[in-house]
């Protein structure tokens, strides 16, 4: 494994032939692990819109995931173990087709359901809605051009997964996804909730430095 380049594919299918081998997992799941890693194809997957139609070619349906190539290795290993597909699905037909062609068994959903949360309910698994128009929302994150200008690469490429971060946060706190959110409102709002927090720290300190016990007198 070379220094910042995570494992290569054959690092990651023997480890894959390890986990399935010693019968003591439930499932096994493909992702591309962390979207500030250059070498993950989720790095640069926030410049583009997602997906806005349901691909109606078979091949691409099957391919609409990001790590289809990967996932048919595994399935090399004959394992009895379930394998989970996870990332760049955005539609049902392509969810189907990776399971019906034997890629994967479970499918596993990140930033689409970030900002749908009740996405498999209403849209995916529901009769009424068409395969055409069974897919989650099209987004493309806002305020790029931000990340790019700032000079420490490592800080600017992790910024658009922020995007996402400040959304989990929210419905953390019971609010609903903000998909119209851009990167600068995000560090402008981080920037302001560290100030908050460093000060409210410091008001602390200081009153707990008062004496602020009144003094009882003695009575004999």
């Amino acid at each position: 494994m070379a220094t910042g380049t995570g494992l290569s594919t054959d690092e990651g299918l023997e480890q894959v032939r390890w986990l399935v081998e010693c019968g003591e997992v439930d499932f096994v799941e493909i992702s591309g692990g962390n979207a500030e890693n250059k070498t993950s194809k989720l790095h640069n997957s926030f410049g583009s819109k997602s997906l806005e139609k349901a691909p109606k070619r078979e091949s691409t349906r099957i391919r609409e995931a990001y790590f289809t190539d990967f996932a048919e290795r595994v399935q090399g290993l004959n394992s009895k173990v379930p394998i989970q597909l996870s990332g760049g699905f955005r539609s049902r037909t392509g969810m189907a087709d990776a399971i019906d062609s034997g890629i994967c068994s479970l499918i596993g959903l990140g930033r689409s359901v970030v900002l749908q949360p009740d996405l498999p309910v209403t849209v995916l698994l529901n009769p009424s809605v068409s395969d055409d128009e069974a897919l989650a929302v099209p987004h493309i994150v806002k305020g790029q051009w931000f990340a790019n200008m700032i000079p420490v690469k490592v800080v600017g490429s992790g910024l658009a997964i922020q995007f996402f971060y400040h959304n989990m946060r929210r419905l953390g706190q019971g609010l609903k996804s903000d998909p119209n959110a851009s990167i600068p409102y995000i560090v402008a709002m981080g920037v302001l909730e560290t100030f908050r927090s460093g000060l409210l720290q410091t008001v602390e300190r200081m009153l707990q430095s008062f004496p602020w016990q009144s003094k009882t007198s003695k009575i004999d």
